[in-house]
């Protein structure tokens, strides 16, 4: 019995350095998603330093907005988000409201390569918990699917894709929207240390229709650790402006 016992504590043991070994993929700072998930012992906190939107009447700005990843199994993830601050200023009418945002639960399961590398494809299901107010929260719930794709082009390159359905509340009135988005991006690994996104995303509801290009950069500090800044650019009059963002990502 001791040496059964002996055998099942050592295999425990090995088991978070085993799923160490694979490289940590960090959510942020595309706009889009990936089907890699974080190994199972382990968990990340991914925060943005600096977030600011800039729309043609109104500007936001958000502090702390927070996604907390868990590794469940060898596949699947658990996903919390939440905004604990943001501001919105109307600029006509030079106003700021502070409000906190709401708090997205999902799941990440990778259906095929869950480190992300070759072919990688699954599916990430979330709900909405209308526990902040408008106009940083959406004011009631909402529910959305996602279902990312990357493909190694070459050691160097990496092609993403990410259709989004969501089912939201309007802003202007009420009642929820059917929203669609679609994210393509490639990835391009300047050297071991950084890497370079670009993307197009449109995004429509029954109200608009809004493109946007958004470039972003990473520097991985170390195996669990990494910095990030990026950009995103309105292509039509119904899309911001412009957004800049800044975050770190930790693996622990």
């Amino acid at each position: 019995m001791k040496r059964v016992a002996f055998a099942i504590i050592g295999t425990a043991l090995m088991v978070p350095s085993v799923a160490a070994a694979r490289d940590y993929c960090p959510t942020r700072p595309s706009l889009g998603q990936s089907a890699c998930t974080i190994e199972p012992g382990h968990y990340a906190i991914e925060t943005a330093l600096s977030d600011w939107e800039r729309s043609s009447d109104s500007d936001t700005v958000l502090f702390g907005d927070t996604l907390f990843r868990l590794g469940l199994t060898d596949r699947t993830e658990l996903q919390v988000e939440w905004t604990p601050l943001g501001i919105a200023r109307d600029r006509p009418a030079g106003r700021n409201v502070a409000r906190t945002g709401d708090v997205q639960i999902g799941t990440r399961v990778a259906l095929r390569n869950p480190d992300g590398k070759g072919l990688s494809y699954g599916v990430q299901p979330s709900v909405v918990v209308p526990v902040g107010r408008t106009p940083i929260g959406g004011g009631g719930w909402g529910a959305a699917m996602v279902a990312p794709v990357s493909y190694d082009l070459t050691d160097r390159l990496n092609l993403q894709f990410s259709p989004e359905v969501a089912w939201l509340p309007r802003e202007d009135r009420g009642g929820n929207a059917v929203v669609t988005t679609a994210t393509l991006g490639l990835g391009v690994a300047l050297n071991d240390a950084c890497q370079f996104t670009t993307e197009v995303q449109i995004e429509h509801s029954d109200q608009v229709t809004e493109h946007r290009l958004a470039l972003a950069v990473a520097w991985q500090v170390s195996d669990d650790f990494f910095v990030d800044m990026g950009g995103a650019a309105g292509l039509d009059d119904h899309t911001p402006e412009l957004r800049l963002y800044s975050g770190i990502s930790r693996r622990f």
